[in-house]
């Protein structure tokens, strides 16, 4: 009986540390949020935003090693391939993590725009580059 009452005082423990966690890392969240859904306004959108980019992240991250093998910037496709395998268990994971806390709407982990899936209102709205010290 004494060890299932150090379990529950564990769990308790473990939860104040989840809950201090997510407070903390609300507070020090940058002034230029990377995941999409962070530019939305309302509690409702964000939310909403962070559950389908938790989705997709979840349920596509399988595919990265294919996406990344095509991208330009590695010499050979089975480079990309190579870096796509690590990706694509940060993605899936992330995602899994995204998708549990959706309704804190705070981006962590922060995977900047996930997986490199073309959405088509980005090509018409391509993101604008974040320079704070830069002149104009």
């Amino acid at each position: 009986m004494a060890a299932l009452r150090m379990n529950i005082k564990n769990k308790r423990f473990l939860v104040a540390i989840v809950v201090s966690a997510v407070l903390f890392l609300s507070t020090i969240m940058p002034a230029h949020a990377a995941s999409p859904w962070m530019e939305k306004k309302e509690y409702g959108g964000k939310t909403w935003g962070k559950f389908c980019f938790g989705m997709k992240n979840t349920f596509l991250g399988w595919m990265t090693p294919w996406a990344e093998a095509r991208n330009p910037k590695y010499q050979a496709q089975w480079i990309g391939y190579s870096a796509g395998m690590g990706e694509g268990v940060i993605y899936t994971a992330g995602g899994l993590i995204q998708l549990a806390t959706f309704f804190i709407p705070v981006d962590f982990p922060d995977m900047g725009w996930g997986l490199p899936i073309p959405d088509p209102e980005r090509v018409k709205n391509p993101p604008k580059t974040y320079a704070p010290y830069s002149k104009k």
